[in-house]
């Protein structure tokens, strides 16, 4: 055996090893990383009874966006436009309408925006008081404000405004941009950009002109916000940006929470003047916990916050204020989407920890000693800011990040999607459902970018996360992204409205009723569901068994593998009907003759030609249900199980393909080798009946030598490899730690001498 046959058989072996070690690992990651989940029931909007619809304009879009809510009324901000909707028919009870002006118009267009963009999109709405609104619009890129009064107080209310200002900071100019506002106390808190190219992001207070930092980007870098809240003496926001404290490890993307005092009237004469003394924020880590975490940095939406509970739990007293995310993957990365919940609580521990600096700009961020931080803690709201201490003030101007991440509730994802497809874009949930088993659920609702609403519910009942995908409805066509969602509930009334660009919908939250069976009831595994009274309906009482989709309780399986439902009542009421004819049923004991003789009755083989009708089910015998493997064929029976098809699980195809996959590599490796042999032999006899000529030989030897891969080496000042490399990106973590959620990525400075500059 030459040398060659040896490098080409070895090369081909080291060839199939690796194929079949890619091969199992991407089964694996499939397995493990990414569980497979399919809904309970698919349903397109054209099965929806009571659905309502409104439409805005046909020839252009209105870029719907959901501003306030109120008893059973919505006010929805449109181009030009503010809908007064009711949230039961989602029929119109007046608008407001608000048109720029032409040369506002005709200035944006000479500025290279298009005739859509130079329009007034209404997205920031404050109610100030029961006859005011204050309202706000991009104006042809040309912010403004309003003030306006209704002159009815009743529904169909006409509104005329009474006064103007500026919208710089308050609302955006583009009306693609991200930003959010809430009006709290009288106030206007908005978190937007300030500038016509929107390079001066901010977080403002509208009546004394509060703000952050101006171009630093530790207080903020390129941020996209989603929503904002106020709770208690504070204001939060939500918001992702690039991660500075990253920066040395590459560009990166983080979400955070931002908080500032309401009463925060900005720094003394010389530091912070004008400026939030008050103005902090944390990461928010949603990711897959392990040895190497993966994270899903880009923060979508927020559910409000509510009372609830992550994981299902049989007290109502076990729960308490959070709040629910959509995560999205970077665009470049692995397509995926994910959904967390955070505890208020562990959000206001994190607020109250160390913070994380940097010493100089040439240095790591790392975190700040105890000892280094002022007292009281920076985080305490003060009666007045002003007369905080020039050194307080100071440290709060370097140092607005805190050190550790929030950590979503359960350290893991409550859903996760991996799809190339579509991706979560909002999400809203109906918190603690009383279900039948006397259990409390949060019941999510998740909306995606191409029109479908997913409602899913954690039915684990401790620290594992265990999810279901109760149904996805289409309830777009067109693929609309969903860009808000509300439950509304009034008088027995249950509606979630969805709202995408150009429509606003209502659908049910719960469509209990077309169930018809109790098998098919409980298999939906919906909090909101349960068989009762005979039926299929909205209700905490009945059978119902949420963690498994079957209840025994329902009926008695059949050999068909179907649930037969059986109620108590027909139970107790319906006779046992005895069977008449021996010729297709066998006594228990006679089973093996009786199969053969009744076999024997046909002489091709066939079904009996006398074929009894099937037995109700109270003549069914247990020892006879199900048994695929019972020598007893009776005819109908026999039929049906040859037209049953074997549904398999996920886990179970895969692990078959991965099986089939390595057999057949294997069986390809000993042809592959046999025939490689049998060459080999052919090649020998040929090469003696020939003149060797050495320089040939040392031709070849050269050839391959050009032919071979070549690789970096690792003393090159360009190798990844060399040893010149300074590597600045070092994660620690403590001693047998897998970094779960919570545990932020801390970065050690090098030490080698050389400092790194950052920009």
């Amino acid at each position: 055996m030459t040398p060659r046959f040896l490098y080409r058989t070895g090369h081909r072996s080291l060839m199939a090893s690796f194929f079949l070690l890619l091969i199992l690992q991407l089964a694996t990651s499939v397995l493990s990383w990414r569980p497979e989940w399919s809904p309970n029931d698919q349903l397109e909007l054209s099965e929806l009874d009571g659905r309502k619809l409104f439409v805005g304009e046909e020839v252009s879009s209105d870029n719907f966006k959901l501003l306030h809510t109120e008893d059973d009324w919505m006010l929805v901000g449109a181009r030009n436009k503010v809908h007064n909707l009711s949230m039961v028919t989602l029929h119109e009870f007046s608008r407001l309408e608000w048109e720029p002006r032409a040369i506002d118009i005709q200035m944006c267009i000479s500025k290279q925006k298009s005739q859509d963009e130079c329009q007034n999109y209404i997205n920031v709405l404050g109610k100030k008081s029961n006859n005011e609104l204050y309202v706000c619009g991009t104006n042809a890129f040309k912010p403004k404000c309003r003030v306006y009064k209704h002159q009815v107080r009743n529904k169909g209310m006409e509104y005329k405004h009474s006064s103007e200002e500026s919208g710089v900071g308050k609302s955006p100019y583009d009306p693609q941009l991200n930003s959010t506002a809430v009006y709290a106390d009288g106030k206007l808190y908005s978190a937007t950009a300030a500038d016509f190219s929107g390079k001066d992001p901010l977080i403002l207070e509208a009546s004394q002109m509060i703000r952050t930092e101006q171009h630093d980007s530790k207080w903020l870098n390129e941020p996209n916000f989603v929503n904002s809240f106020n709770i208690g003496d504070k204001v939060y926001f939500f918001f992702r940006e690039t991660a500075i404290e990253n920066i040395n490890c590459g560009k990166a993307v983080f979400s955070r929470v931002a908080r500032v005092c309401k009463q925060d009237m900005g720094g003394g004469k010389m530091i912070l003047k004008k400026l939030w003394t008050s103005f902090f924020k944390a990461r928010l880590n949603c990711s897959i916990p392990g040895d190497f975490p993966f994270y899903f940095d880009e923060i979508q939406s927020t559910s409000q916050f509510g009372e609830g509970n992550f994981m299902s739990t049989p007290s109502s007293a076990n729960r308490s204020s959070m709040v629910y995310a959509v995560f999205n993957t970077p665009e470049n990365s692995i397509a995926g989407s994910a959904v967390c919940a955070f505890r208020f609580s562990d959000i206001v521990d994190v607020f109250q920890g160390k913070f994380k600096g940097q010493k100089s700009a040439n240095e790591n961020w790392l975190s700040v000693p105890s000892l280094d931080t002022p007292t009281p803690h920076p985080e305490e709201c003060v009666n007045d800011s002003r007369k905080v201490h020039e050194s307080t003030l100071d440290f709060i101007k370097l140092h607005p990040l805190m050190d550790r991440a929030i950590g979503a509730a359960g350290n893991a994802p409550l859903l996760v999607r991996t799809s190339f497809r579509s991706q979560f874009t909002q999400i809203t949930v109906d918190y603690q459902i009383h279900a039948a088993d006397n259990r409390y659920y949060d019941v999510l609702f998740v909306g995606t970018n191409d029109g479908k609403v997913i409602k899913s519910i954690n039915k684990g009942r401790g620290s594992d996360i265990e999810t279901v995908v109760i149904e996805e409805t289409k309830v777009f066509h067109n693929k609309q992204p969903i860009v808000n969602m509300k439950i509304f509930r009034d008088k027995g009334l249950e509606k979630l409205i969805v709202i995408s660009k150009d429509n606003i919908l209502s659908i049910p939250l719960h469509r209990c009723h077309e169930k018809r069976s109790c098998a098919e009831c409980v298999a939906l595994q919906d909090p909101y569901c349960s068989w009762v009274d005979d039926q299929c309906a909205a209700s905490d009482r009945g059978i119902q068994n949420i963690p498994e989709g079957h209840a025994d309780a329902c009926g008695d399986f059949t050999t068909h593998g179907k649930m037969e439902v059986v109620t108590e009542k027909e139970r107790t009421t319906t006779p046992t009907i005895q069977q008449t004819s021996p010729k297709t049923t066998c006594p228990p004991c006679e089973r093996c003759s009786c199969s053969d003789k009744t076999l024997e009755k046909n002489s091709t083989n066939d079904l009996p030609n006398v074929i009894e009708p099937n037995p109700t089910p109270t003549e069914r015998k247990p020892e006879n249900e199900g048994n695929i493997n019972d020598n007893t064929i009776n005819g109908p029976r026999y039929q049906e199980f040859t037209e049953e098809i074997t549904l398999f699980e996920a886990q179970t195809l895969a692990i078959a393909i991965v099986v089939s996959i390595v057999l057949s590599t294997v069986a390809g490796f000993l042809i592959g080798y046999k025939v490689s042999m049998c060459r080999q032999e052919n090649t020998n006899n040929y090469r003696n009946s020939l003149t060797y000529d050495p320089s040939l030989g040392s031709l070849k030897r050269k050839q391959k030598t050009i032919d071979e891969d070549h690789y970096v080496n690792s003393d090159s000042p360009l190798s990844p490899f060399s040893k010149n490399q300074l590597n600045y990106c070092v994660n620690i973590a403590p001693k047998n730690s897998k970094l779960p959620n919570g545990s932020a990525e801390v970065t050690k400075a090098s030490t080698n001498n050389t400092n790194k500059t950052y920009v």
